[in-house]
């Protein structure tokens, strides 16, 4: 969603302000970069992000840093403090901001929005055809395989996981795998349940952690002797910088990682 807006702007913003990691890796994308004046501590993907000024946190900006850099506009993400926005608008700054989003097609969408945002619709859809075609080609060929049974882990401490109706469900389910927690209300669960449904294959892809605490939950998870996945070795630590925030480049291309690790007879056909 956007925040309403009062005026009409017909001309392209040249310089940008990003509230958000996702927001910043899609300007790149887009290649609106060179128009990105400052964004968030967050955002360090790709590597030039982090040259970028910085003006505050994902919820706690620094408004007068934003002001003094006079802004076309302010992109913001749904943590983003909304008496801050108010107030830039207040100050006649275009304002505008974005849910994250849940599901693949709603990642594309996004990246459509914002490439019209920012006067680059056609290169926002010419990424969205593409990764859908990677995305298209590897759910035609993981849908004749038999479903494994996956768990996905996104947090501990309580343990967390993702229901259906999202995208680290989609994950799973387009490269061929059947989510253990997918009709859950929610992502809290425990590894009774997780016993329980004795899946074939563990991903670990722990969200503000460092590597080593899933490195830790990895070796937790292979003390389960019982579980299938603990058997044959099939727990795996992913990136979660890649699979927790994703553009559409890049769930195309960790959905393409993940499919060998459900299906390891895949190993090596995946692009």
């Amino acid at each position: 969603m956007t925040l309403p807006t009062t005026q009409v702007y017909a001309e392209i913003p040249r310089r940008i302000i990003s509230l958000g990691p996702l927001i910043t890796e899609m300007i790149y994308l887009l290649g609106a970069d060179d128009r990105l004046i400052a964004d968030t501590t967050y955002c360090n993907v790709p590597e030039d992000a982090k040259n970028k000024i910085k003006i505050g946190s994902l919820i706690q900006a620094d408004v007068e840093k934003i002001i003094s850099l006079d802004p076309d506009i302010v992109i913001a993400n749904p943590l983003a403090n909304e008496n801050q926005l108010k107030l830039l608008k207040r100050l006649g700054i275009r304002v505008e901001q974005y849910e994250n989003p849940a599901t693949f097609e709603k990642i594309c969408t996004m990246m459509s929005t914002l490439g019209h945002l920012v006067g680059e619709a056609e290169k926002a859809q010419a990424i969205i055809n593409e990764a859908r075609a990677k995305v298209n080609d590897i759910t035609r060929r993981t849908r004749r395989l038999a479903p494994r049974k996956v768990f996905i882990q996104i947090g501990f401490n309580p343990l967390h996981t993702s229901p259906k109706g999202t995208f680290i469900n989609e994950y799973i389910t387009f490269a061929g795998g059947i989510n253990v927690a997918a009709e859950e209300t929610s992502g809290n669960y425990s590894r009774e349940k997780v016993m329980a449904n004795n899946p074939d294959v563990i991903l670990i892809a722990t969200m503000g952690s460092d590597k080593t605490g899933a490195e830790k939950e990895k070796e937790t998870w292979m003390g389960y002797h019982a579980l299938n996945a603990s058997r044959t070795g099939q727990i795996y630590v992913l990136d979660p910088e890649i699979v927790c925030s994703p553009t559409p480049v890049s769930f195309a291309e960790a959905l393409a990682y993940i499919v060998p690790l459900i299906h390891p007879e895949l190993q090596g056909k995946e692009k």
